[in-house]
């Protein structure tokens, strides 16, 4: 079995190449970077050495389709994409990366002629709206996308991307919602500062979370395990699963950091101002069709990251280029 894996080099990617590591496999990393220091970071300093990178860029269709029929990949992760500060900043670009690159991928699956009959791909708790607009409570996998930046009209595209090629190729499909991703590796995005937080505080240095509010933080772990049980699994159809972790206020985060870190007590911080963010997302379609799967709790993601972040400043190996 050989995966190929779209933004190996991001957050997800790392954990999920760790993840196929741990399973003796040799995944193909597919990425435009040519620093894979996340992935050092998780796996290991000689991780380059025990998979096959491929240089490239997902809005190229040949060189995405190149990489899976060079490769005879028969199984695709696809998570290479821009997030919401970068969308923002420029809209087209962030539209061929993301919706572009998607159907690339798709397209790069049909190009084997069945051999890949199924993929997985990150969408985003992105193409919800902000909590005004739906029900009290958990929001729902079938809730209305209303999605109010650009990075999330682009993933609502993706689902949608996925939909049509089941209906007409029959290439089958599952799609992961996350909403605030943390951990060793999460560096970038508005939902990062709670990580950044947990490395500022290894490192002794002040950092102020920028929102405040609650909102649904998911180990990041967790949601490599969601892709991989996904792409084992091969179900039919088009489906797309909310992702969730444990539902947090801004200001417990810095209560529950403080608590495991008390050498960083009163150096982390955050604005009250929330954020148009769900406060929880319903998982039940992840449960039924692929669990039932354990949660990381909250405290203990909390102290695993704390935790890795000071083995590796220990080793010198701790990355804070993001803090500079």
């Amino acid at each position: 079995m050989t995966t190929l894996v779209t933004g190996a080099f991001g957050c997800i990617g790392a954990w999920v190449i760790r993840g196929l590591l741990a399973e003796g496999e040799r995944p193909v990393a597919f990425d435009l970077g040519n620093d894979p220091w996340r992935m050092r970071m998780i796996v290991g300093p000689d991780v380059a050495s025990r998979l096959t990178i491929v240089r490239g860029d997902i809005s190229d269709r040949e060189q995405v389709v190149r990489a899976v029929l060079d490769h005879d990949v028969d199984r695709i992760i696809h998570l290479a994409a821009w997030q919401v500060p970068l969308c923002r900043q420029d809209p087209p670009r962030g539209a061929l990366v993301n919706v572009v690159g998607t159907a690339n991928v798709f397209e790069a699956a049909r190009a084997t002629k069945g051999r890949i009959a199924h993929l997985v791909y990150v969408s985003s708790a992105a193409v919800f709206g902000p909590p005004s607009l739906y029900p009290p409570g958990p929001l729902r996998d079938d809730a209305p996308p209303r999605p109010a930046t650009h990075y999330g009209v682009y993933k609502v595209a993706n689902e949608e991307t996925a939909r049509v090629y089941w209906e007409e190729h029959r290439l089958a499909s599952a799609g992961f919602r996350p909403l605030s991703v943390y951990g060793p590796g999460r560096d970038f995005g508005v939902t990062a500062a709670p990580t950044l937080a947990m490395k500022a505080a290894v490192l002794r240095q002040p950092f102020t979370i920028g929102y405040g509010g609650g909102t649904d933080l998911i180990f990041t772990e967790d949601v490599a395990r969601a892709l991989l049980a996904a792409a084992t699994a091969r179900l039919d159809g088009a489906r797309t699963y909310n992702l969730h972790g444990e539902s947090v206020k801004i200001a417990a985060v810095v209560r529950t950091i403080e608590d495991a870190w008390p050498a960083a007590r009163g150096l982390v911080s955050h604005v009250e101002t929330p954020v148009s963010f769900a406060e929880a997302l319903d998982d039940a379609r992840y449960q039924r069709d692929l669990g039932p799967v354990a949660r990381t709790g909250f405290q203990d993601g909390v102290r695993r990251t704390l935790d890795a972040f000071a083995r590796l400043h220990k080793e010198s190996r701790l990355d804070s280029r993001e803090l500079a």
